[in-house]
């Protein structure tokens, strides 16, 4: 199973707590930026939302300790 992305509105209020919206989950990292960039383009130019992404801390950890293989780098390299 791969890592999943949340891509999330963080709504903050004065008094503390905020409110967390989920606006979409995403299979790859390049997906995952791309609605985080297309949900901060439909906020108002005023808005004190944020827009993150979040991933699961177990999945990081699993993605962290398998080897990275730097396919491109290495045909690069050659």
């Amino acid at each position: 199973e791969s890592m999943k992305y949340t891509i999330i509105r963080r709504v903050k209020f004065s008094h503390g707590t905020d409110y967390v919206n989920v606006i979409k989950e995403a299979d790859t990292f390049e997906e995952a930026m791309k609605f985080k960039v297309a949900a901060e383009m439909l906020e108002s130019k005023d808005s004190e939302n944020v827009i993150q992404i979040l991933i699961n801390t177990d999945d990081a950890f699993d993605f962290t300790s398998k080897p990275l293989v730097l396919t491109d780098e290495v045909k690069q390299a050659s």
